[in-house]
């Protein structure tokens, strides 16, 4: 069986540590590059938009002074490392709790779900939050089975994993999904107030902890605290609940499904669902639900840069339930398709990024020092520092206003003003990383420019025909 674990070990080594980003492709890449270049980590802190990963851009910091030359490829480095701990503390975790064969069949799905695959060869924070969380947890399970000191590892892990991003407390449920499956009947409620404690604790250290970092800066710590439970997007985590908002939220789950863990974690869910009710197997279901139900949450936050990525820790309970409720020429089967469906992200990554073909396209265009040019809000990072005279189309009605009266008096008064394709159809259709966001795919007729640029002329200027959406016009009268 050893060898098994070895050979799947070098299956992930080779999918993570061989391919690993040498751009920015998302949208707070660019950010998080250009700050693990600051020479001073506090001043890199203030500087972070909501909410800060202090962790992470230590690591990334240090990355940046130990691997100097390809900045990219050294902060992707930093989440292919978090990805291989995350994936052994998975392992041995399965391990404990059922057996070895099923801990590494689970290791299968891991190494080919898409939206993990892309979060750990990314700069993207999300896999040291994997990583941190996942050893806490088996650090928690040690701590049941009477491992008494072990309680100190597992808070220790689960308040860096909340310092470096507070959202993961969503999360938390897992501790106490973890309590109902293995704990006898006599010691259920002990070790539910052990898993309280521990949840607690590391909350409080964790606040404690960013309120001592953010006194060095210049930033609220009450305001961040604030702007996760009540102002992030899609509403923050305690507002925005009606009926509407959860249709919606639904919506984005369906989606990050498929498109980040295929069709193929919509079978595993409802398989094993109606599987664990029918044995009576409660414990493993309130188990199944404690990282279920986080999940639908998670579908309520909208952002760009891997939409679903704050879902991702779905990944390992997908990957275990697929390997624990399936026969075992059914679960190759499944494999087979999964690792088949993922195959068009593998390679989508392979090409020239996305953002770097709309410069090219750009750069075809006789932009003078006075003219305008509008992009979308997820052409941002890329496009604010290199184009001076850039507008940003966005969601919000009186940004649009404003932007629609420059463009006006940009065109009174005879300059040139151009425009992105992705502009024209924002919201919809947006590039996100090199494939299209995923809950973007709507129809362009209700894009938000879409009634100011019927009274004007587009006229196609520069064009790559193997990129349509990523047309340039100028807009006249």
């Amino acid at each position: 069986m050893k060898k098994y674990f070895w050979l799947l070990l070098f299956l992930f080594f080779s999918s993570r540590f061989f391919f690993l980003a040498n751009y920015p492709y998302f949208f707070d890449s660019p950010e998080y590059l250009r700050l693990s270049l600051n020479q001073s980590f506090f001043q890199s802190l203030s500087l972070s938009h909501e909410s800060v990963h202090p962790i992470f851009l230590f690591l990334t910091q240090l990355s940046q002074k130990i691997i100097p030359g390809n900045q990219a490829w050294s902060l992707s480095l930093v989440s292919a490392s978090a990805g291989l701990v995350s994936f052994v503390a998975f392992y041995l975790l399965v391990k404990r709790i059922f057996n070895q064969k099923t801990a590494l069949l689970s290791l299968i799905p891991l190494i080919f779900f898409p939206h993990l695959w892309l979060i750990q060869t990314n700069i993207l924070h999300e896999s040291l939050d994997q990583a941190l969380f996942l050893t806490a947890l088996l650090f928690f399970d040690f701590f049941l089975m009477k491992k008494n000191w072990f309680w100190i590892f597992s808070v220790f892990f689960l308040s860096l994993a909340i310092t470096n991003f507070v959202g993961i407390i969503i999360w938390l449920p897992v501790f106490f999904g973890l309590v109902f499956l293995r704990s006898k009947k006599d010691k259920l409620k002990e070790n539910l107030v052990k898993a309280f404690l521990v949840c607690l604790s590391s909350f409080v250290l964790a606040i404690l902890f960013l309120f001592s970092l953010f006194s060095f800066t210049s930033i609220d710590p009450i305001l961040r605290l604030k702007e996760l439970f009540f102002d992030y997007g899609g509403g923050g985590l305690l507002s925005n609940w009606g009926f509407f908002d959860i249709l919606r939220t639904l919506r984005n789950d369906f989606s990050i499904l498929v498109n980040g863990y295929r069709s193929v974690s919509l079978l595993i869910i409802l398989v094993s669902f109606f599987t664990m009710i029918k044995k009576r197997q409660w414990n493993f279901l309130i188990f199944f639900l404690s990282f279920l139900i986080p999940f639908l949450v998670t579908g309520k936050f909208w952002h760009g840069g891997l939409f679903g990525r704050y879902s991702s820790l779905i990944a390992y309970s997908l990957a275990l339930f697929l390997a624990f409720s399936f026969s075992r020429r059914v679960f190759w089967l499944l494999a087979f398709f999964l690792i088949l469906f993922s195959l068009p992200t593998f390679h989508a990554y392979q090409k020239p990024p996305v953002f770097e073909v709309q410069k090219k396209i750009i750069s075809e265009v006789n932009i003078e020092n006075d003219s305008l040019f509008v992009f979308s809000e997820y052409q941002r990072p890329w496009a604010e520092n290199n184009y001076p005279n850039a507008l940003f189309v966005n969601g919000d009605d009186q940004d649009l206003k404003i932007l629609e009266e420059k463009i006006e008096i940009a065109i009174e008064d005879k300059k040139l003003v151009f425009i992105s394709q992705q502009a024209i159809n924002f919201p919809y259709w947006q590039y996100d990383g090199q494939q299209i966001h995923i809950i973007s795919k709507g129809d362009i007729q209700k894009a938000k420019l879409k009634s100011f640029l019927e009274n004007k002329n587009l006229v196609l200027i520069a064009e790559d025909k193997n990129y349509p959406l990523l047309n340039i016009f100028q807009i006249t009268n």
